[in-house]
């Protein structure tokens, strides 16, 4: 069942077409890792889909709604978005941090409810292992912590669905393990539906269950990874070839190894 889905959408800037009549559905409860080229428009579709960007031609469905028709407020406490490269305020530290995730529950005219912000929190900061630095200011942390407790704040507004962008760059390879281990649990446990950019192809060979790939301002393919992330994809979307082998915990794994000739 597609829990989001654009239809037709289509999205330019400064007359400069970034997508083009995009038709792509999200299923419920899976985790699916969206790839592609350089400016292909990856972090412009899901700005799109969490309606941080609303404006695009065509439509995106919440549960076949209209996201238009729900409301921003409506929308942040069934969506979130964890943007690239987030900058927190220098003074805030992580418990902080993460209760401005409950701000789609308050209002000026109507008081949040003081439990269900504290349990929100105090789970979101368990399921990131944060809890011993919840008074920490966050610009102390490293950058693996760093991307742990904004995953922590995106997690207390306590979505159905999870929009990451990039969550694992500039990360060395044990943060990125963390981090994806994180994203994995969390889809397990509690059958979150997880939506990611990802630049590392082996990733999403390993951490994802459907595939969308973009480029040429569209979807170029959609499937399972096993199913269309091979060499031929790697040289027709990234120009590269690579070689395909098993490792020791039967995951296939791509290695690029040299550029396609593109003479």
């Amino acid at each position: 069942m597609a829990v989001l889905e654009a239809r037709n959408l289509k999205i330019s800037v400064q007359d400069k077409v970034i997508l083009h009549d995009v038709n792509v559905a999200f299923t419920e409860g899976k985790r699916t890792a969206i790839i592609g080229p350089n400016g292909a428009g990856k972090s412009t579709l899901l700005k799109a889909l969490s309606f941080v960007n609303p404006k695009y031609d065509g439509e995106v469905l919440l549960d076949g709604v209209n996201i238009r028709e729900i409301g921003r407020k409506k929308i942040s406490q069934r969506v979130a978005i964890l943007p690239q490269a987030p900058v927190a305020p220098p003074d805030v530290t992580v418990g902080q941090l993460v209760d401005f995730g409950r701000f789609p529950y308050r209002s000026f005219i109507k008081a949040s409810d003081p439990k269900a912000d504290r349990e929100a929190v105090e789970w979101a900061l368990d399921r990131t292992h944060l809890h011993d630095f919840r008074d920490r200011r966050v610009m102390a942390l490293s950058g693996g912590e760093r991307q742990r407790a904004w995953i922590a704040m995106a997690l207390a507004q306590q979505p159905e669905i999870l929009l990451l962008d990039e969550p694992t760059t500039y990360l060395d390879i044990g943060h990125q393990l963390e981090v994806m281990n994180i994203v994995e649990d969390i889809n397990r446990d509690y059958k979150m539906t997880v939506i990611m950019v990802l630049h590392d192809i082996n990733h999403a060979l390993q951490y994802a269950d459907e595939l969308v790939v973009i480029k040429n301002h569209g979807v170029f393919a959609q499937g399972t990874p096993k199913e269309i992330l091979n060499v031929k994809l790697l040289a027709d979307v990234f120009g590269v070839r690579a070689d395909i082998f098993k490792n020791s915990q039967g995951i296939s794994v791509l290695s690029p190894v040299s550029l396609v000739n593109r003479d």
